[in-house]
């Protein structure tokens, strides 16, 4: 942590959001919108940050408490996942009622469908992606993922506005044939470096709060195979937190993986899956778009 001068208000306007950036010697959190070739320094009482859920925990949550500092260079290849270490990645499973029934069922489940994942899971919003050797059934999965900016445990659903800080995109990518070894699904889930995040994290006042609805897409090598609004969820926002915080305290910083609407790779003929030189891209309204290629793993 280091400090910075010449502070301004952000300005929450058009897509600007909390990036993190690698500036020098390592990653800063910055205020970045999509398409742009700069940034500027994401302060908190002249702090500067370099992960989330420090500079959350500092601001209470607030975006009003996070200042603008410093201009400094960000093209699209120095961006990282905009929460390095989160201290919880929850992914919901069978959220959107098309994808339920894509897979078979007829219906949703009773409660929340809950897996985890870990911070080694994640990776850069713009970045290569590395193919693991040891499947050729690799999927993809275009998600809207929460980011808490509050503690919360047991908090009712009408409360949910008070945690949420913001939302941006991530790529549940999935690697099928272990997700269905057992009836767990973390083995095919919870790989090394196979879920894309960001580009931004976008405070939630300005995506319709703890009910966003928002277009959500998903592009296979320019060919749109997802496409659905975050309206659609079968268990939205505040229903998820309330659930969630019965069962573990929620911290700033931690993520939320919302669940993939229809359209995945692996129930359709011909299946549609991930390949050296994919190109995928997940775009969410008023977010921006998570833009990977896929290329196999270099081993040995």
């Amino acid at each position: 942590m280091t400090t910075a001068a010449r502070t301004s208000p952000a300005d929450w306007t058009d897509g600007l959001g909390l990036a993190r950036v690698l500036h020098g010697a390592g990653p800063v959190v910055a205020l970045w919108r999509d398409g742009a070739a700069d940034a500027r320094l994401a302060l908190v009482d002249d702090q500067v940050f370099e992960d989330l859920p420090a500079l959350l925990e500092a601001a209470g949550g607030d975006p009003a408490a996070i200042r603008a500092g410093a201009v400094i260079d960000a093209p699209d290849h120095r961006l990282l996942s905009p929460v390095g270490r989160p201290g919880k990645v929850i992914c919901v499973g069978q959220n959107y009622l098309a994808h339920v029934r894509e897979g078979g069922r007829d219906t949703g489940p009773a409660h929340p469908d809950l897996f985890p994942k870990w911070h080694t899971s994640l990776a850069a919003p713009f970045a290569d992606v590395a193919l693991p050797p040891e499947s050729d059934q690799i999927d993809y999965e275009s998600e809207l993922a929460v980011v808490i900016g509050t503690r919360a445990r047991r908090i009712a659903a009408d409360d949910a506005e008070g945690v949420v800080f913001g939302y941006t995109a991530a790529n549940d990518v999935s690697v099928r044939d272990f997700q269905f070894h057992t009836t767990q699904r973390v083995a095919g889930k919870a790989w090394d470096g196979l879920t894309p995040l960001g580009p931004v994290v976008v405070p939630a006042a300005g995506l319709g709060g703890a009910r966003p609805d928002l277009a959500i897409r998903g592009t296979l090598d320019g060919e749109v195979l997802q496409d659905d609004r975050t309206s659609s969820l079968l268990f939205g926002v505040p229903e998820l937190l309330a659930y969630i915080t019965t069962v573990m305290t929620l911290e700033p910083g931690d993520l939320i993986l919302t669940g993939t609407p229809s359209g995945v790779g692996f129930v359709r003929e011909p299946k549609a899956l991930l390949r050296h030189g994919s190109r995928f891209e997940v775009r969410i309204e008023g977010i921006g778009a998570l833009r990977n290629r896929f290329v196999d793993e270099k081993t040995g």
